[in-house]
């Protein structure tokens, strides 16, 4: 679980970094990098987490909507910052004002859909009774981590880019994409505190996955969505986007099924 925070804690300074050596340059091809990512979670979506979920318990469904929701308030504070949509100021004017709701806004949103890596996926019934294994690996290698990556990195370089435009110090920079980077290691262990209560019976363990992985199918559902139809300027669906699309769908159906 360590180590799966940690690699995403990593992909985030990627992204920081990206911003910080290229500027402007590292925006060219973002909206494509989006539309890569968004293809691959929404295969990730209906190939493999909404099957999960419900396999779970049907309260799934449920969450799915309060996630979808949730997400939907979520980008009305932060403007959009999860798919590419915040305008970057290009003069550094130390005067602007740090916009601290959408950089809240997106902490809950990487702490919220990280949550279930801390299961890793793993959930075995033994004699009628509920055990939830906790395998690092298992979480660093799986489709969600992947697509988790895939999606905070151009997140990270945006955010990165709308920090440095209010004219922030490199220290204020980097410690905020620092924090970041460390949401989804908080959500997890959050999670897996949870999870392995004493206070969580063994029957109730099901419904505590379904509802977790409704909420972040929900969460990403929302993400997945706005990206594939609003990550090009003008919300055109040009040709080079559409090959993107294509090659993130294939990914996801050729490593899912």
């Amino acid at each position: 679980m360590l180590l799966t925070g940690l690699s995403l804690l990593l992909v985030a300074i990627i992204g920081g970094l990206t911003l910080e050596v290229l500027g402007e340059k590292a925006m060219r091809n973002l909206s494509l990098i989006l539309a890569f990512g968004g293809a691959y979670i929404m295969g990730l979506l209906f190939l493999h987490l909404i099957p999960e979920a419900f396999s779970f318990d049907s309260i799934a469904g449920t969450f799915v909507l309060i996630g979808f929701l949730a997400q939907i308030f979520l980008e009305y504070i932060s403007k959009g910052l999860e798919h590419g949509h915040v305008h970057i100021s290009k003069n550094n004017n130390s005067s602007n004002v740090m916009p601290w709701a959408a950089i809240a806004s997106l902490c809950v949103h990487a702490f919220l859909e990280s949550m279930p890596l801390a299961e890793g996926a793993v959930a075995v019934n033994t004699m009628g009774h509920v055990h939830v294994h906790v395998h690092a690996t298992t979480a660093i290698g799986s489709a969600l981590f992947v697509g988790l990556a895939l999606h905070k990195l151009p997140v990270a370089l945006v955010l990165m880019g709308l920090i440095k435009s209010t004219g922030a110090t490199k220290l204020v920079r980097w410690s905020l994409i620092t924090l970041f980077g460390l949401m989804p290691l908080a959500g997890m262990y959050l999670y897996d505190g949870i999870i392995h209560s004493a206070s969580v019976s063994s029957g109730s363990v099901d419904q505590i996955l379904a509802a977790t992985n409704g909420l972040v199918i929900g969460i990403l559902l929302h993400v997945s969505t706005t990206v594939l139809f609003e990550s090009e300027e003008g919300h055109s669906f040009n040709i080079k986007k559409l090959i993107a699309t294509l090659f993130g769908l294939g990914i996801a159906y050729m490593t899912l099924t």
